[in-house]
């Protein structure tokens, strides 16, 4: 049984699964590695108010994305795969119609509320305008990356990923360090990086992958991915972002910017997940199409490894930035580092999230998603705010280690009851094997 087990992981190794899993990690790494780069550099040149108020805004910025498009770009990549779809460029389109709809109607409404956001995200009301901006060029960006994914042209979509990093590194380190512009130059920079890929991304998309022609049925078919999606989007944000939130009303911004320095730390194990579920989901829902019982049982039971690695990953990483700590953050940052295997080990808990999700999404069932994950959001409100008035960041940290492993366990037992696989079946196998 072992051996069995070792010869299906060998295989794997050797398919395109595993070479696009590559070309997206070492993109994700570049990326993760330009963030590194940067931590030394922002934790001295800006204060912890500087970096809390980059985080606020960032956060609103998260907001932002959810409504800008209806989060139809997650459409493009389930469409490719479904017959209905006759037209796959004139599905593009017609989810662009969507964007530029949308991006309308949030431009104005921010422009009328401008002033109370401000307030409420402790952010500059003149900054605010950018966010509608910046969401469309997000979605554009996120757009053609689907594309690039679904058709598994990962090279591609690393050349996209790349530049725009490596453009934003550098005109963080312009802003930033020559012309101290503060925390400033790290939103203008974000500005400048996200918009010029933007435009780039549009370009590719207007002349290889559209066709202009309005299809009502298109844009029914991609709301009712969308739409039903942005429960699930909300929660995920509630989640991910509603501790920053909470430890500006509950402390300030002062321990947002400390809390996110940590929080960026640990999102080390995030960039590793999420790259091998780019390459893993198409590669899954290709080997589903098969309905195979073997085929589905070496699923799950490489499904199982993966979890085992992932949580031993956190243990490690943790260890490993607890000895670097003092070199890589700055002294204003030193409470950081209380904060960091929460954060790692809720980041787990999301890798292991994402290897039961996809037969969600395989199934076309994501409002039922979107309920589990929308709850999930709203019980971390209540246990965020509980853990920071008790323990500060670290209890902020804790509420989302907690939240994570709440949602991956509802998740599981969802996907499941969607879409049976053999989970308790691998489990006496390989029990069974190893005994033998």
């Amino acid at each position: 049984m072992i051996y069995r087990q070792i010869k299906f992981i060998h295989n794997i190794l050797q398919t395109t699964l595993f070479k696009a899993f590559s070309i997206y990690t070492i993109s994700s790494m570049l990326n993760a590695a330009l963030q590194f780069l940067l931590l030394p550099i922002l934790t001295r040149y800006l204060s912890p108010e500087d970096y809390g108020i980059v985080a606020m805004y960032n956060l609103l910025f998260s907001v932002t994305s959810v409504f800008i498009g209806l989060s139809v770009h997650g459409s493009i990549n389930r469409a490719y795969f479904d017959n209905k779809i006759s037209n796959y460029k004139e599905f593009i389109w017609n989810c662009l119609i969507i964007l530029f709809l949308t991006s309308i109607f949030i431009f104005l409404f921010y422009f009328l509320t401008r002033s109370y956001i401000s307030s409420l995200f402790s952010i500059p009301p003149f900054i605010i305008w950018t966010l509608p901006i910046l969401g469309f060029f997000q979605f554009v960006i996120l757009s053609l990356l689907s594309i690039y994914q679904a058709t598994q042209q990962a090279f591609k979509y690393a050349k996209i990923q790349i530049g725009q990093l490596i453009l934003m590194f550098l005109l963080t380190i312009i802003f930033v360090m020559v012309l101290h512009l503060k925390w400033e130059g790290r939103i203008l920079a974000q500005i400048f990086g996200i918009s010029l890929a933007g435009i780039v991304s549009f370009l590719i998309l207007n002349k290889f992958y559209t066709e202009k022609k309005l299809n009502t049925q298109y844009i029914l078919y991609a709301l009712k991915f969308g739409i039903p999606l942005i429960p699930h989007v909300i929660g995920g944000m509630l989640i991910s972002y509603s501790d920053r939130f909470i430890i500006n009303i509950v402390i300030g911004v002062k321990a947002v910017g400390i809390y996110t320095v940590g929080y960026q730390i640990g999102m080390v194990l995030t960039i590793i997940t999420e790259s091998f579920n780019k390459a893993f989901a198409p590669w899954l829902f290709n080997k589903l199409n098969e309905n195979n019982p073997m085929i589905k049982n070496k699923i799950v039971s490489f499904t199982y490894s993966y979890f085992f690695v992932i949580i031993l990953l956190a243990v490690l990483f943790f260890y490993l930035f607890k000895s670097f700590f003092h070199l890589l953050i700055g002294d204003k940052f030193k409470d950081a580092d209380q904060v960091i295997f929460w954060i790692l080990l809720g980041n787990a808990f999301g890798g292991m999230y994402f290897m039961v999700v996809n037969y969600i999404f395989y199934v076309n069932k994501t409002f039922f998603l979107a309920v589990i994950t929308f709850l999930s959001g709203i019980t971390n409100i209540p246990v965020t705010y509980l853990l920071t008035k008790l323990n500060g960041v670290v209890g902020a940290a804790q509420s989302y280690t907690f939240i994570n492993f709440f949602t991956f366990i509802l998740t599981w037992y969802l996907s499941n009851k969607l879409y049976p696989m053999p989970w308790f079946k691998a489990v006496k196998n390989n029990f069974r094997g190893s005994i033998e």
